[in-house]
């Protein structure tokens, strides 16, 4: 292997786990919202924390399209082997997954500033952080998983999308059997199609971290699982 290629593989590796370690950031930043008690508060996300997510969905946005970029450069540059084509594209899949996965958390975040009635938010907050947390360990060990070759961990986040799935069916129904008919004010319909989007931007993060976990079987494996129920 030439010098200059394996320092571009090493470069675009370093990349990728600073851009890990950004959504990582937000989803914990989300999470500590999610969980606050902001019962009494004038606000349920504080402006500096929102501004911070805001901020960095940006710069997300920025490594999205440099690691995109780099992996076409090192395609042409340094004709990697197949091993290391693996790799690559699995990068190069991975980019745009997890920029998705960053603009599902900033959606959350702004449909939490949106809840005009904290006390149906309250009502419901127990069970949009127990999927919250669940999606967030999907994505946390689909990335290790990529990051440490672990097959296990990708099979255990495939495994646990059907876990969210019908945490976020379950939600639903609760949620239109249980508040519309006692809903009255604008404030407490607007808080309910907050609610319904906040669920379904999580699920579609968990959906995403499966994406992670596939993208991390073909790395290691060379094996396609996309659309296959092999779990």
């Amino acid at each position: 292997m030439s010098i200059n290629k394996q320092r571009a593989l090493t470069k675009i590796n370093n990349d990728f786990e600073i851009y890990s370690n950004l959504i990582l950031r937000q989803l914990r930043l989300l999470e500590n919202i999610v969980n606050k008690d902001f019962i009494n508060s004038d606000s349920l996300i504080p402006e500096d924390i929102y501004e911070e997510i805001k901020k960095r969905e940006t710069e997300i946005d920025n490594f999205e399209v440099k690691i995109s970029e780099d992996v076409l450069s090192i395609i042409v540059l340094y004709n990697p082997f197949a091993s290391e084509l693996r790799q690559l594209m699995a990068y190069y899949r991975l980019s745009s997954i997890m920029e998705r996965i960053a603009d599902m958390i900033f959606n959350i975040a702004r449909y939490i500033k949106k809840i005009k009635s904290p006390e149906l938010y309250k009502k419901f907050s127990g069970a949009i952080s127990d999927m919250l947390v669940i999606s967030i360990n999907m994505v946390e060990k689909s990335l290790l998983a990529f990051n440490n070759h672990d097959i296990e961990y990708a099979i255990w986040t495939i495994k646990n999308d059907d876990v969210v799935d019908d945490l976020n069916r379950s939600f639903v129904k609760k949620l239109i059997k249980s508040d519309i008919p006692e809903m009255k004010s604008r404030a407490e319909l607007s808080t309910f199609m907050s609610l319904r989007s906040i669920v379904s931007n999580i699920e579609r993060i968990a959906d995403n971290a499966t994406n992670i976990a596939e993208a991390a079987i073909f790395a290691i494996e060379g094996k396609d699982v996309r659309h296959k129920k092999e779990f």
